[in-house]
């Protein structure tokens, strides 16, 4: 059974119907019908077309130079699939013992310097449970060799 849709909703589906429609219609004109449309409404096709084929080389030269960051975001979201799917260890651990294991780790030389930045702008106290269980958890998996 569908379900009613709310005066908004409807609103938005009518909004985004007549959208797709003009641009529909608009992508069906040949070059001469786009010209003289645009110059029935006061444009100027050559100027658009400069233009537009400015901004699209500004685009493209854009995404160029920041693909990396599409790059890095998709990595990003891998390793935190990937951490995510890792078996929680620390669930049932008392905020007591998280901080002790977490102070130990402080003072390994090889996990120091991530604790450090992790906790660069706040103190452990302010951190929730759930926080250090997830800090703990990058910890065994740096431990684990998974860089």
């Amino acid at each position: 059974m569908a379900t009613k849709r709310t005066p908004e909703e409807v609103w938005k589906a009518i909004v985004k119907g007549a959208e797709d429609d003009e641009i529909d219609r608009v992508l069906a004109m040949s070059d001469q019908e786009v010209d003289a449309e645009l110059r029935a409404h006061g444009g100027d096709p050559e100027k658009i077309r400069r233009e537009g084929a400015a901004l699209a080389a500004k685009l493209g030269a854009d995404a160029d130079r920041l693909a990396w960051q599409f790059e890095a975001a998709e990595a990003l979201a891998r390793e935190q699939a990937r951490l995510a799917a890792r078996p929680k260890k620390y669930d049932a651990v008392p905020r007591a013992e998280l901080e002790m294991l977490l102070a130990a780790a402080r003072t390994s030389p090889r996990f120091a310097q991530p604790v450090a930045v992790m906790f660069r702008n706040r103190k452990t106290e302010e951190a929730s449970d759930d926080e250090l269980r997830a800090l703990l958890e990058e910890i065994d998996d740096l431990a684990d060799g998974n860089e």
